[in-house]
């Protein structure tokens, strides 16, 4: 009887270890529709989305280019992990110091609320001063 009890046990912590090893989902869209905790990946094609995020999610903004800054964010929503990293590429051509390459910022949504994320330029290359929506980068982050 004390096996048959051991055995029980010993495959249900197997079955618990299993469920609690899973990965986070990723998604490369805005949201993530899994309602598990997991990543969301934002770049230059999400500006002026609306983006739905859960509690404990991360977002994760890669611009493409080394001018970007991205600005404090309003709300408490999502907290930054670090500083934004800049990397520098030089496969585009360009001479380094061009503005090639990427800055990406990750933050944690920590918080249910409503964020904007936002980072601006003013350059858009050598001697090019960008406008508009090429100076200005936004979304809104609406977590649950």
């Amino acid at each position: 009887m004390m096996r048959k009890v051991a055995v029980v046990l010993a495959t249900a912590a197997t079955l618990l270890l299993a469920a609690g090893c899973g990965g986070a989902t990723s998604t490369s869209g805005p949201g993530n529709p899994s309602g598990q905790n997991g990543t969301v990946s934002l770049d230059e094609k999400a500006n002026g989305t609306t983006v739905h995020v859960h509690f404990g999610d991360t977002v994760t903004v890669t611009l493409h280019s080394t001018y970007w800054s991205f600005l404090p964010t309003g709300g408490l929503a999502l907290q930054p992990f670090a500083p934004a990293q800049t990397a520098p590429s030089t496969g585009c051509g360009q001479p380094v110091g061009s503005g090639c390459g990427t800055v990406t910022a990750s933050f944690n949504v920590g918080h249910v609320g409503t964020t904007m994320l936002r980072a601006h330029r003013d350059t858009c290359g050598e001697a090019l001063r960008c406008t508009g929506d090429q100076a200005d980068w936004s979304v809104t982050v609406v977590a649950s």
